[in-house]
């Protein structure tokens, strides 16, 4: 057995492991949401990000039962932040690159669509811009265009992020609800790897 020596500083294993663990899975986890927003970020709505928050929801399973042996504490514990942090860095970012490269342009609503949606109906419109180009606009809830008029819309060249109504790109407050959510997944995935930690010493001394 292996005695450690008075001047040893180094924190023992059960503590090292436990913060190795945890950054490896925040890590793992702030990485996937990077990419999934830019996944995401060709979307209008907000219901795109559902399959990236059900894809979290896996991650979350998985790394609560290798942090803890249980999925169901990081899960209960991040899968608020996670859609928090999904939703705020979607939004966030595409209104920062409508921002820095976006055109403004007068576009003329060719068409609307109807969606029913269980809080009511939703539409979307397509566009025709000055150029001869067509596009689509989802100007949000409770907005209704009229279909031949003129609306002033912002577009990226790039085609990344998709259209919006000229003056609503505002990235404050959703790199708030991203900050939040980062700051909440990365408390999660501590709280989950310290219950983990303590479980494992637990059964130890109890054998």
């Amino acid at each position: 057995m292996r005695h450690r020596r008075p001047d040893d500083r180094r924190p023992p294993w059960g503590v090292r492991r436990t913060l190795l663990s945890a950054s490896a899975a925040a890590v793992v986890l702030l990485g996937w949401f990077v990419l999934a927003v830019r996944l995401a970020l060709p979307s209008a709505q907000a219901e795109g990000l559902v399959f990236f928050v059900a894809a979290s929801f896996v991650l979350l399973l998985l790394f609560g039962r290798w942090l803890a042996r249980t999925g169901a504490l990081l899960v209960l514990l991040g899968l608020l932040p996670a859609y928090s942090a999904f939703y705020g860095g979607w939004a966030a970012t595409g209104d920062e690159i409508l921002l820095a490269r976006g055109r403004q342009v007068d576009a003329v609503v060719a068409a609307e669509t109807a969606h029913r949606l269980k809080a009511g109906i939703d539409y979307t419109y397509d566009l025709r811009n000055p150029d001869g180009s067509t596009g689509s606009l989802d100007p949000g809830a409770g907005t209704r265009l009229a279909v031949g008029s003129r609306v002033p819309v912002v577009e990226d060249p790039g085609g990344l992020v998709a259209t919006q109504l000229a003056g609503k790109q505002d990235p404050a407050v959703a790199l708030v609800f991203a900050w939040l959510g980062v700051g909440g997944l990365a408390g999660s995935v501590a709280v989950t790897a310290v219950a983990g930690e303590r479980r494992r010493v637990r059964n130890a001394t109890t054998r």
